[in-house]
């Protein structure tokens, strides 16, 4: 059960990816976590005892899901450090998808390789995989064909593991490579007690607990992967909800802005379509505000900030600025008031501050605008 829970985590992150490559457009990055990802996921289906029977049976050879366990290893560590040289590397575009595929190609050697190797060292009596790996890694029958795909997966993975401490950050991204680089951490260390057991020093190590590590190193690198997408659909739901009251209103003085609005699709193009909207909302705002101001001054009665002003206020001030000149033209049962009521801040108060990307901007302006909603709300 703990097996297909794992499998089943995996294969949903791998889901998630050929999604997204679906959607937007495919890269090296993608794929190759793709073949991570998948890999991993079959190595873990691989071990569910009915499954690696029925395969065995088609494939008529006892244990041969062992030997494609091997491989698919070999795949996830090469997708893995496909992914992450791939993300570090500064070269172009085609430089780094030579160095993938000369990546891939290693992995197809060293896989067509192990599968040699494996079918060499003989059929042996059908038993479980943790049975199997008990009884022979480590004879003089399986050392060979273990070391290689084993030294192969450790090298990469060790990669990974370097690259991936060195990338991570506190960005939403680089909380889930820290995840993932945690799972791959625990790869290195199941690889370590197999390659242990291998080279014939069984006494310091248990399969039971290199194969405990495996699965636990698997659910890491599954939780690592999803965590993206748990952030970012928790999150443009909370974004959706900031945003919508000062989207509603802009919508209301703007139609127009909404005309070719996509209703459905990936929640995070539908959080980056409104802030789209609010933006150019917001400049046609700006920008009638503007001509009024000019050509009949005393039907606008707006009161315009300038540069100046602007650069003496904090970055919360500015937007609390905008969000107010916006709410004071908003209509309610009590008020009716026309757009570009109130203190106009000036066009050039729109532009976000050095330390806000153009998101941000827009998210702290709909967050000051629906604190104003909240304080003018009746009791």
């Amino acid at each position: 059960m703990i097996v297909w829970v794992i499998a089943g985590l995996l294969g949903m992150a791998t889901g998630l990816r050929i999604g997204w490559a679906l959607v937007n457009k495919q890269s090296v990055v993608s794929s190759a976590m793709i073949v991570a990802l998948g890999s991993l996921a079959l190595v873990a289906a691989l071990n569910w005892p009915p499954l690696t029977l029925l395969i065995d049976s088609i494939l008529h050879w006892s244990n041969i899901s062992i030997g494609l366990s091997q491989v698919a290893l070999v795949w996830c560590a090469a997708g893995s450090c496909v992914m992450i040289t791939s993300v570090a590397s500064t070269r172009s575009p085609a430089v780094i998808r030579r160095i993938a595929v000369a990546q891939y190609a290693v992995a197809g050697a060293i896989s067509v390789a192990t599968l040699v190797l494996f079918f060499l060292s003989g059929q042996q009596p059908e038993m479980s995989p943790q049975e199997y790996l008990r009884r022979n890694l480590g004879s003089a029958n399986t050392s060979l064909p273990w070391l290689l795909p084993l030294l192969y997966v450790m090298l990469a993975f060790t990669l990974v593991l370097w690259a991936g401490m060195r990338h991570s950050n506190r960005t939403r991204r680089g909380r889930a490579l820290f995840v993932f680089t945690v799972g791959i951490a625990l790869l290195v260390a199941a690889t370590a007690f197999f390659l242990i057991r291998a080279v014939g020093t069984s006494h310091l190590v248990g399969v039971g607990t290199a194969a405990t590590l495996l699965g636990a190193a698997m659910a890491i690198v599954a939780a690592g992967s999803l965590l993206p997408a748990v952030e970012d659909w928790f999150g443009g739901r909370r974004e959706l909800r900031l945003i919508d009251p000062l989207l509603t209103e802009l919508e209301r003085r703007q139609p127009d802005v909404g005309i070719g609005e996509r209703p459905r699709g990936p929640l995070i193009f539908r959080v980056a379509e409104r802030l789209s909207l609010i933006s150019d909302a917001l400049y046609l705002e700006a920008t009638m505000a503007e001509h009024l101001a000019a050509a009949k001054p005393e039907r606008a009665r707006v009161e315009v900030l300038t540069d100046a002003d602007r650069a003496a206020v904090s970055p919360d001030a500015q937007a609390l600025a905008i969000a107010t000149w916006i709410h004071a033209g908003r209509r309610t049962p009590r008020v009716a008031r026309p757009a570009g009521q109130g203190q106009f801040p000036g066009m050039g108060w729109l532009g976000q501050p050095e330390s806000y990307s153009d998101r941000e901007w827009i998210l702290e302006i709909a967050r000051q605008y629906r604190t104003l909603e909240s304080q003018a709300a009746p009791r």
